[in-house]
C-alpha cells in the first residue's frame, strides 16, 4: 500500500514545482512545498485522462508520459534566470526580484508585490503553521486504520479501473455489451497506480482519494499564503464536515476535482496586472484537467470565473484593461464547458427528468454539513464587505447556491441541460460550499492580510489593518478545532472496529481473490448491487452484474433474464445464457434462492460469501432449509430491540419476508428461539448455520444450537457460524451475550440508513440455514 502512496507523491513533485514556478514566482521554499503536491497531482490526473480521451491509454504509454512530464519539469526547474538577458517573463522577473537580482526591466507594481510577499512570509505564525500541518496530516489517518473504503461509490469507479487495466476502455466486459461515459482521469490514474505498485484496486482507490484530499488542503494553504491567510484558511476547513464526509463516503473523484480550484485561486486572486499569458495558458490547461476528473470541480471553477467576471463590471477602465486576460480566458473556459455539456452529454438525458436524490442541496443538507462554518462566514462577509477579495468570494458562494435551485424542480423534463446538472450536483452540499466558506473565514481570521478595498486601494502592510475576528472568537474556534480533531481521531479508531459498515464483506474479498486464481470457464451470476459488482475487479472471470455510474449505454445484457431464471429455478434458461456458477454475499438476498434449489451446490465459502455450482440433475441432498427467526422473543426481552437494516433499500427481493427491521441484541442476557424448526422429516446429521452481524468488537457471547454451544471469535462484520449436530425434528437456538454493548458514533445515522447516531455495539440477527451433512 505504501508503495502506491510514495509513488504518486514522488511523481507529483517535479511537475508541481514547475507549475508553481510559473503561477507563483514569489513563492519561497515553504510555499513551494505546499503547492507542489496539488498542482503536480492535477497534472498527473490530466495526463492520464488525456491519454484515455485520445484512445492511447495503456500501462506503457502512461508510464512513459509521466516520466517525460517529470523529466521536462526537472529540466525546467534547472533553468536559471540570466541577468544579461534583455527580456524576461513576468514570473522570471518576480522570481529574480524575490531573490534580490536586479534585471534590466523594472516595474513599480513588481516591487510592490515583492514587498508584500516578503512581509507575508515574515508574518507567518509558527504555532499556527504547526497546527495546520497536524490538521492536514490527519487526512492520512484512515490509511493507517482502515483496510478498504467505506461507502459504495468506490465500487463503481473501481470496476472502471479494472476494465481500463484489461482493455484500456470503458466498454462493458462480456457477457454484456455497451459503454460507460464517465470522466476518465480518476479511474485511469487509479488503474495505472494499482498496476505499477501491485496494490489492490480498493486499497489504491483509498490512497488516491485521501492523497487528493490532503493535496486540496495543502493547495488552499499555499494559495492563500499569497494573501497572508494560508494557515488560517486551511484550519477553517475544519469548521465543516462536508468534504470530509464525502471522502469518507468514497466520493473520491468529486473531491479530487476540487484540485482545479487551487489553480483558480492562484490566478483569479492575484493582482490583475500580474495575470499574464503564462498564467492564462496554465489556467486553461488545468481547467481542462479538472473536467477530466469530475464535472463538479469544473462547475465550481466556472462559478469562480463568473464571480471574477461580475467583479469586473465594478472596475474602472484601467482595471478592466488589466483584467482582460482573466476575463477572456474565463469566457473561453465557461463556453467550452457549456458546449461540451450541450453537445455530448445533454442529448443522452433526453428522457431523464430533473432528479433530486437527496433533496434541495441549498437547504437542510447545506446547514447540516456546513452550519458552524456558515455562521462564521456570514459574520466574515459583513466584516469584509468593503474588500474586493471578500466580495469575490461572496459572489462565488452565491453563484453556487443559486445552482442548487435546480433540485427544486424535481421531475422537470423539458430542458436536458438541467437534468444533467441535477445528476451532477446531486450531493453538492458535501463539496460545493466548503472551500469558499473556509476561504472567507480564513481571510478574516488572519490578522496579517493586505486586502484590496472596493475603491482600488490596498491595505498597508501592517498587522490588524484589515478587518478580522476578535481574538477571543479566533481562540475559541481554534480550541474547538483542536478538540474536534482529537475526537475525529478517536472516531476513526472506533470505525476501524466496525467491519459491518462496508459495502462488501471480507469474505467477498477472499472469494474474489480465490476466483482470480481459479477462474471458471462459464459465466458467473452475481447480484446487480455493490457487493456483486466487486467481483468485476477480477477481469479474468465473466460476471453478469453491471455497475451503473455516469451515463451507461447498454447494447445487450443478460442480468435481468438470468435473475428471472434463478428466481424461477429455470435451469434450461440459465444454460442458454451460458451461466454455470453464482456468487452470493452474506449482505445480499441471492443465497436463500440458491440454497432452496436442488440444482445449486456450494463449492467454496468464506464467512458466508459463497461460490455455487449449477447442476442439471436435481438432488434433494442439495436443498437447505432457510428460515427467519421469530421476532417475538426479541420484543419480549429487555436487551433486544428491532432496528432498521442499513442495507434494506439495496435488496431487490425478500424471499424470507424479513422486512426492513432486524433484531439487534445490545444488552447482557439470553435470547431463546424454542422450536425454531419442528419438522418430523428432519432426522439425522445436519449442518446448522446462523447468519448475523457483529456490530463492533469487545463482545463476549455464545450461540447454542440444541445442546451444541459455539463461542465465536471476537471480530466485527458479517458472521456465518455453523456447526454439525444430530437432528431429531426440533431445533432450538439461543444466544447468550455476556456483556453489554458499548456506545459508538454511527455515521449511517447522518445519512438516514440507521435509526441512531449514538448507537450501541451488539449482534444483528438475520436468518438461519439447515442443510444435510455429508
Amino acid at each position: 500500500m505504501w508503495a502506491a502512496f510514495c509513488l504518486i507523491v514522488l511523481a507529483s513533485i517535479p511537475p508541481g514545482l514547475a507549475l508553481t514556478r510559473i503561477l507563483d514566482g514569489a513563492a519561497d521554499t515553504f510555499r513551494k512545498s505546499l503547492l507542489c503536491l496539488p498542482l503536480g497531482l492535477l497534472v498527473l490526473y490530466g495526463t492520464s485522462g488525456m491519454l484515455f480521451v485520445l484512445q492511447a491509454w495503456n500501462f506503457i504509454s502512461v508510464t512513459v508520459s509521466i516520466l517525460l512530464v517529470n523529466i521536462c519539469s526537472i529540466l525546467f526547474l534547472q533553468k536559471k534566470i540570466r541577468i544579461k538577458k534583455t527580456q524576461h517573463s513576468h514570473w522570471q522577473r518576480l522570481e529574480a526580484a524575490m531573490h534580490g537580482l536586479v534585471l534590466s526591466e523594472s516595474e513599480p507594481e513588481l516591487e510592490e508585490e515583492v514587498q508584500a510577499q516578503r512581509w507575508f512570509q515574515q508574518q507567518r505564525n509558527p504555532m499556527l503553521q504547526i497546527a495546520a500541518g497536524f490538521f492536514c496530516a490527519m487526512t492520512l489517518l484512515p490509511l493507517l486504520l482502515i483496510e478498504r473504503p467505506f461507502g459504495v461509490d468506490w465500487v463503481g469507479f473501481g470496476t472502471l479501473a479494472a476494465n481500463v487495466q484489461s482493455t484500456g476502455s470503458f466498454d462493458l466486459p462480456s457477457p454484456n455489451s455497451g459503454v460507460w461515459t464517465y470522466p476518465p482521469a480518476f479511474p485511469s490514474l487509479l488503474a495505472w497506480l494499482s498496476e505499477i505498485s501491485g496494490t489492490s484496486i480498493e486499497h489504491t482507490a483509498m490512497i488516491l482519494g485521501h492523497i487528493s484530499l490532503l493535496a486540496i488542503l495543502l493547495g488552499i494553504w499555499g494559495s492563500m499564503d499569497r494573501l497572508g491567510a494560508g494557515a488560517s484558511s486551511v484550519l477553517a476547513m475544519g469548521g465543516s464536515l462536508a468534504l470530509f464526509a464525502k471522502i469518507f463516503d468514497s466520493g473520491y473523484p468529486s473531491v479530487a476535482s476540487q484540485l482545479g480550484l487551487i489553480v483558480g485561486l492562484l490566478v483569479v486572486f492575484r493582482p490583475y496586472h500580474q495575470s499574464l499569458r503564462a498564467h492564462i495558458i496554465a489556467f486553461i490547461s488545468t481547467a481542462g484537467f479538472t473536467v477530466l476528473i469530475h464535472p463538479t470541480g469544473a462547475i465550481y471553477l466556472a462559478g469562480m470565473l463568473l464571480a471574477s467576471i461580475l467583479m469586473r463590471t465594478s472596475m474602472d477602465e484601467e482595471e478592466q484593461d488589466r483584467s482582460k486576460h482573466v476575463f477572456f480566458s474565463s469566457i473561453i473556459i465557461m463556453s467550452v464547458m457549456f458546449i461540451i455539456a450541450l453537445i455530448f452529454f445533454a442529448p443522452r438525458m433526453l428522457e431523464e427528468p430533473v432528479f433530486a436524490e437527496y433533496g434541495w442541496q441549498g437547504g437542510k443538507p447545506l446547514l447540516m454539513y456546513n452550519g458552524p462554518l456558515m455562521l462564521l462566514a456570514s459574520y466574515g462577509l459583513w466584516l469584509g464587505r468593503k474588500s474586493k477579495e471578500i466580495r469575490l468570494l461572496g459572489l462565488w458562494l452565491s453563484s453556487l447556491w443559486i445552482l442548487s435551485f435546480v433540485h427544486l424542480i424535481d421531475g422537470f423534463t423539458d430542458i436536458q441541460i438541467l437534468s444533467l446538472l441535477s445528476y451532477t450536483l446531486y450531493s453538492m452540499a458535501l463539496h460545493a460550499y466548503h472551500i469558499p466558506l473556509a476561504l472567507i473565514v480564513g481571510l478574516i481570521a488572519s490578522r496579517s492580510t493586505s486586502l484590496t478595498s472596493v475603491d482600488g486601494e490596498r491595505a498597508w502592510l501592517n498587522r490588524d489593518m484589515d478587518p478580522y475576528y476578535k481574538p477571543i472568537i479566533s481562540a475559541m474556534c481554534l480550541s474547538a478545532l483542536i478538540l474536534g480533531s482529537i475526537l475525529t481521531a478517536g472516531l476513526f479508531v472506533q470505525l476501524s472496529q466496525h467491519e459491518e459498515l462496508h459495502a462488501s464483506t471480507s469474505g467477498d474479498e477472499k472469494l474474489r481473490l480465490w476466483l482470480e486464481r481459479n477462474p471458471p470457464e462459464e459465466i458467473i451470476y452475481s447480484e446487480n448491487i455493490h457487493w456483486g459488482h466487486t467481483y468485476s475487479f477480477a477481469t479474468n472471470i465473466e460476471t453478469t452484474s453491471i455497475p451503473t455510474l455516469g451515463l451507461l449505454t447498454l447494447d445487450d445484457e443478460i442480468q435481468q433474464a438470468a435473475t428471472a431464471a434463478i428466481r424461477n429455478d429455470d435451469i434450461n434458461r440459465l444454460r442458454e445464457l451460458g451461466i454455470g456458477y453464482a456468487v452470493s454475499s452474506p449482505i445480499g438476498s441471492l443465497a436463500p434462492y440458491l440454497a432452496s434449489s436442488p440444482h445449486w451446490s456450494v463449492e467454496k465459502s468464506y464467512d458466508g460469501a459463497r461460490y455455487w455450482k449449477l447442476y442439471d440433475a436435481p438432488s434433494p441432498e442439495r436443498v437447505a432449509v432457510v428460515s427467519n427467526l421469530s421476532q417475538t422473543p426479541c420484543v419480549d426481552a429487555s436487551g433486544c430491540e428491532l432496528k432498521k437494516d442499513p442495507w434494506r433499500n439495496h435488496r431487490y427481493s425478500d424471499l424470507l419476508s424479513l422486512g426492513e427491521q432486524r433484531m439487534v441484541i445490545t444488552k447482557e442476557g439470553r435470547i431463546e428461539w424454542n422450536e425454531a424448526i419442528n419438522d418430523p422429516g428432519l432426522r439425522g446429521r445436519y449442518n446448522v448455520c446462523l447468519l448475523y452481524e457483529q456490530i463492533g468488537t469487545q463482545l463476549d457471547y455464545a450461540i447454542n444450537f440444541n445442546q451444541v454451544s459455539i463461542s465465536p471469535e471476537d471480530k466485527s462484520g458479517w458472521r456465518y457460524e455453523c456447526t454439525t449436530l444430530q437432528f431429531d425434528e426440533k431445533l432450538n437456538i439461543s444466544i447468550n451475550l455476556e456483556n453489554d454493548g458499548q456506545w459508538w458514533i454511527n455515521p449511517l445515522g447522518f445519512s438516514g440508513r440507521s435509526d441512531q447516531i449514538i448507537d450501541s455495539t451488539g449482534l444483528r440477527i438475520h436468518h438461519f440455514e439447515v442443510s444435510k451433512a455429508e
